[in-house]
Formats: structure tokens, C-alpha cells, sequence
């Protein structure tokens, strides 16, 4: 992966910006006047079927005719320019990508021979890349014959073997199993956090944004109903610090508020935790004592955040009465 060079200045402006956007088939708008920015990091693209997000990444690509509107990915035009907007993107569609006949690497090398790299290095980054995505032995197998999880690796890695600044992945995790979707977060979390990627994640699957993205877009009815930050968006009204800890909850939220610090007990799907009134540090330091003298261990604390599936529902039934 390629980092930047000491003293590097990096580019201006977000790396994905798109103003207006207006996509129509018909009398049916599948866009309606989208605009919004994308900023280094990882973005999560959420919404219902039909709300336009395979339509919103097509046109980031270039490949729909605008109604309307203006896409530009780190400052290049992906209609006018396209070959240069997708040496510098790497996708991961959500459809089946592989061709059948060809090994694993064989697809990968023939990825990164798409892009320009010659033969001999073409094979060196397949492997490197592939290796990086813990593809093992399976590499060597016709693309046709492997698992689900191999597939995604293989389909991954030919995205990234030609060291785009940016990529955009439809369903990542679709179709694998606990411990390849925690590896596929961990390998998007380091693209992003280590190598300075922009990294776009169309998904269903709030859990997985929740746990790896700093931004989020909401699309609805072809229209974009939330973006933001994720700690931004998920910010409870009252100021109030999540403690999860082990040990008698009610003796720590009595002495906590004997101590002027109130707190009250809720029931989430982690289980009970107190929520704490208060952000003052020297008044949430008490917190610590308290649980000594009552015998708490925590193990959570934390400005407390509220659900994003929570955040998701609400904005979808304001954008269902927000509709003519």
C-alpha cells in the first residue's frame, strides 16, 4: 500500500463531491437533487431497497447519464474524465464479479493488468495483495469452486491491487460468516486508518457501520435524509455518560446519588447500565471511588450515544411524512 511521502501536502478539498444530483428512467426519478461531500475515512451509505444507492454509486462511476447534476471524485469529472477517475477507485460490486475458468490470483492479476501494471508486476501485487487479505492456498482454485468468504477476498483484492485512493463496496459482508466479517471490517478499518484510503460502504447492515464508520449518508426516496458524523448523529439529547459495570448497579446508582451525581438504570441489548447525568470531569470522577466503595467493576464508560437503528427508523418515518 502506498503511504504518503514525508512532507507530502495533501490534496485539497473532499475526495468525493456531488452537488445536485438528479437521475430519472422514465417518469420514475430514482435521484432526486442529491448532494453531499465524502471526507477521508469511512463512509457508510445506508438506506432501504429502492432508495437509490446503487444508482448514487453508478453515477459516482460514471456509468448512468445524468439528469441532472455534477459528480466530481478528487476533483476530476468521472464523465469526462473516466479513465483517470477509475485508476484512482477501486469497487467491490455486491453482484457475483468473478470470471469463471480463471484462479484466484489469475483474476487478481488480471485486475491489476487492467490498470497498466506490467506482467511480472501485475503477478508480484496479486500475490501481495492477496496474501494481505489471507487468501492462502485457496488463491490457486478456480474462482467458481471457492466459499463465499474466499470469493469476497478474491473480489477485494482486485479492487485494491492497483492501490486506488479510494473504494467503494457494495454489501461487504454479505454471505460471511462472524469471523470473515470481522476480518473484512478490520482490513477496511485499516485501508482507511493506516493508508489514508477513502473508503465508501453500501450496506444493510447497521451493525457494521456502527463499528467501523465516521460518517454516515441516509439515502430515502432518492433523497439524502441524514449525513453527518456518526458520533454527531447518534448524540443523545441530555448529556449523559453510558457505565457498564459489573457488581450491584443499584448500591453504585444510590451512592452516585447521594453524591449529587445522578444516574439512572436502563435495559439495552449489552444488558443494564447506568446512565450518568453529568459530562464536568471533576464531578464524573467521583464515578471511580463510588464503584470501589460499592464493589463495581467497570467496564464501560463512555459518552452515551443513542442507537444508530434508532437514528435510521426515525429519519425513514420522517422522510414517510415528508412524502407527497
Amino acid at each position: 500500500m502506498r503511504h504518503p511521502a514525508a512532507g507530502e501536502t495533501p490534496p485539497r478539498g473532499a475526495p468525493l463531491v456531488v452537488q445536485g444530483l438528479v437521475k430519472r428512467y422514465g417518469r420514475r426519478q430514482v435521484l432526486d437533487d442529491v448532494s453531499l461531500e465524502v471526507r477521508p475515512g469511512i463512509t457508510g451509505l445506508v438506506g432501504p431497497n429502492g432508495a437509490g444507492k446503487s444508482t448514487l454509486i453508478r453515477s459516482i462511476l460514471g456509468l448512468v447519464r445524468l439528469t441532472a447534476g455534477s459528480v466530481r471524485v478528487f476533483g476530476l469529472d468521472p464523465y469526462r474524465e473516466p479513465y483517470a477517475v477509475r485508476q484512482r477507485m477501486g469497487v467491490v460490486p455486491e453482484d457475483e464479479c468473478s470470471i469463471p475458468g480463471l484462479s484466484g490470483v489469475e483474476m487478481v492479476r488480471y485486475a491489476a493488468r487492467l490498470s497498466g501494471l506490467p506482467g511480472t508486476e501485475a503477478l508480484r501485487r496479486a500475490h501481495e495483495v492477496l496474501d494481505w487479505c489471507d487468501a492462502g492456498q485457496e488463491r490457486y482454485r478456480p474462482v467458481e469452486t471457492l466459499s463465499v468468504g474466499v470469493r469476497q477476498k478474491v473480489a477485494f483484492a482486485a479492487a485494491i491491487v492497483h492501490d486506488p485512493d479510494m473504494v467503494i463496496l457494495d454489501e461487504p459482508t454479505n454471505g460471511l460468516d462472524p469471523i470473515e466479517r470481522q476480518a473484512m471490517l478490520g482490513r477496511l478499518t485499516t485501508l482507511a486508518r493506516r493508508h489514508g484510503k477513502t473508503v465508501i460502504i453500501s450496506t444493510h447492515v447497521l451493525p457494521d457501520v456502527a463499528a467501523v464508520c465516521d460518517d454516515l449518508v441516509l439515502l430515502a426516496r432518492g433523497s439524502v435524509r441524514l449525513r453527518g458524523s456518526i458520533a454527531d448523529l447518534t448524540r443523545t439529547a441530555r448529556p449523559e455518560q453510558r457505565v457498564e459495570a459489573d457488581g450491584d448497579l443499584d448500591a453504585l446508582q444510590a451512592t452516585l446519588g447521594a453524591r449529587g451525581l445522578p444516574a439512572r438504570k436502563v435495559l439495552d441489548d449489552s444488558g443494564w447500565m447506568l446512565l450518568v447525568d453529568a459530562t464536568e470531569p471533576e464531578r464524573l470522577a467521583l464515578v471511580w471511588p463510588v464503584a470501589r466503595e460499592t464493589g463495581a467493576r467497570i467496564r464501560v464508560f463512555e459518552p452515551a450515544r443513542r442507537p444508530l437503528e434508532e437514528v435510521f427508523v426515525e429519519a425513514l418515518q420522517e422522510a414517510e411524512h415528508a412524502a407527497p
